[in-house]
């Protein structure tokens, strides 16, 4: 499903695990706040950062709480694809494996948390990318995922971008289509901007997504010829996360 995204970690910290009373005070932690501090790891391209995050989040895996295994899972996914993007297959497995057990913890705890099916997909998706016969089932789970997401909340900003990454990245004899693709960034930057800060939180708790979608309604811009267009939408996710490395690229920066 994805390949050339700047979504891109570690994981051997991740599978560290802390002492039963450091677990339980990461129980009792503000789940914004992990998700907040793997965010701003992630767009700064900070792996030691997002490292440090990963192993102070692990007490998540204990908890029988939905929100509390969709925010591992988001930490997990966040270093899956740094992961992905650095080649480091085998980190790419690990946490690629932990983020669908904590989603799939997260969707049996609430059956209609559609993000924690959603974040599921982009899972698979990613490790979709690292071909062998595991390709072809990652991608089928990855696909059944989103299916699942868009059938609770098909409205959902960070549904619909997440259906924008696997149509975008998805062969064509599959179903990708780099058009819908794009019109699904498209309508998920506009579902964001819509709800406002805070507005698009949601079951997970967590807010994520914004920056992505605008950075990827400039890369369909860009590649439609539309440069005008694709600078104004490089800037608009660089206003919403100042720290993100790949529209300071992309904007020349």
């Amino acid at each position: 499903m994805m390949a050339i995204v700047p979504w891109i970690g570690l994981s051997l910290l991740a599978a560290v695990a802390l002492p039963a009373a450091a677990q339980a005070s990461v129980q009792a932690a503000d789940r914004g706040a992990i998700a907040a501090q793997a965010q701003t790891a992630w767009f700064a391209g900070d792996d030691a950062a997002l490292a440090r995050v990963a192993a102070s989040a692990t007490g998540l895996a204990t908890s029988s709480k939905a929100q509390d295994r969709y925010t591992q899972a988001f930490v997990q996914f966040r270093v899956l694809q740094r992961a992905i993007g650095a080649k480091r297959d085998k980190d790419a497995e690990r946490t690629g494996a932990a983020c669908i057990a904590a989603t799939e913890a997260a969707v049996k705890a609430d059956p209609k948390f559609a993000e924690a099916f959603a974040l599921q997909s982009a899972c698979y998706g990613y490790l979709a990318n690292l071909g062998g016969l595991g390709a072809i089932r990652n991608g089928s789970r990855s696909g059944k995922a989103i299916e699942a997401a868009l059938a609770l909340e098909p409205g959902h900003p960070r549904v619909q971008l997440v259906d924008g990454f696997g149509l975008y990245f998805r062969p064509a004899f599959v179903g990708g289509d780099k058009g819908k693709a794009c019109a699904r960034f498209r309508a998920a930057a506009g579902a964001f901007d819509a709800a406002g800060p805070g507005g698009a939180g949601g079951a997970g708790g967590i807010e994520w997504g914004a920056a992505e979608a605008h950075f990827w309604v400039g890369r369909c811009a860009r590649e439609a010829g539309d440069a005008a267009a694709a600078q104004r939408s490089f800037e608009r996710s660089l206003r919403l996360a100042p720290g993100y490395v790949a529209a300071q690229r992309a904007l020349g920066r």
